[in-house]
């Protein structure tokens, strides 16, 4: 089901205890809960990601036109495995390397390796991340690096920077852990589950991005970069989660 048309980096607010367990049989991954439960206190509770080799996740993802409305007809479900937990890459160890394979007939059809660092203070780093979007967006080639992509070991709202966005160094990506607290479905091990997630922004001068987690079951729920006038953007959200 597609989450329907979007303007903003927020989802639609889910009214009430009916409409709390109405998500689990009707609502996208998409629709959430703002209220003062844990994420809204001053220190943040998520724990480190764990996972293991052959855990899947399935997302449903789309494109957003100029205006960050989804399009529709750009429907694909992309699937990540994790293939190890326990990797050394580019000087770091305890890396978790997942390997990101397109839907059949999508463009570029190989597949991608992900290379993440799930700390046991929560936080989480991603290599690449900026060189990516930057060359997915602009074509621009910059050199990859340890992007520091959520920060749960600091107080929420606090800020941190993620990276550099240039070559020149002039704009940064800054994170901040949203505090309100967010309730999202989706398909865990075969049974339709209500997962609590963390939001995280990401924001530069050209760089709108979101990013929702959850640590039980420890799973990306969300990614969002909205667009800008040089590219559009995209969204995805978790479908299905096969844990080992």
């Amino acid at each position: 089901m597609s989450p329907g048309r979007r303007r903003s980096r927020r989802w639609l607010p889910c009214a009430g205890a009916a409409a709390f367990l109405s998500l689990l049989l009707f609502q996208s991954p998409g629709c959430r809960e703002t209220g003062t439960g844990p994420a809204s206190r001053s220190q943040q509770t998520v724990a480190g990601l764990v996972f293991a080799a052959g855990d899947t996740l399935i997302f449903d993802g789309w494109d957003l036109d100029p205006y960050n409305y989804t399009v529709a007809a750009s429907h694909t479900t992309p699937l990540w495995r994790v293939l190890a937990v326990d990797d050394a890459y580019a000087a770091a160890g305890s890396v978790t390397s997942i390997i990101e394979t397109p839907p059949p007939g999508a463009l570029p059809p190989k597949s991608d390796t992900l290379r993440f660092r799930f700390l046991p203070s929560g936080d989480i780093y991603r290599f690449g991340f900026i060189a990516q979007v930057l060359a997915r967006r602009e074509g621009i080639r910059l050199a990859p690096a340890w992007d520091r992509v959520a920060a749960f070991s600091l107080p929420t709202n606090a800020m941190w920077v993620v990276g550099t966005v240039d070559s020149a160094g002039q704009d940064t990506l800054r994170g901040t852990v949203v505090g309100d607290q967010g309730y999202f479905t989706a398909v865990v091990n075969g049974v339709h589950t209500v997962v609590h997630g963390y939001e995280v922004s990401l924001i530069s001068l050209d760089i709108d991005f979101t990013l929702v987690v959850s640590d039980s079951p420890p799973a990306i729920l969300v990614e969002q970069e909205l667009s800008t006038p040089v590219a559009n953007g995209y969204l995805r959200t978790l479908a299905s989660l096969t844990k080992h």
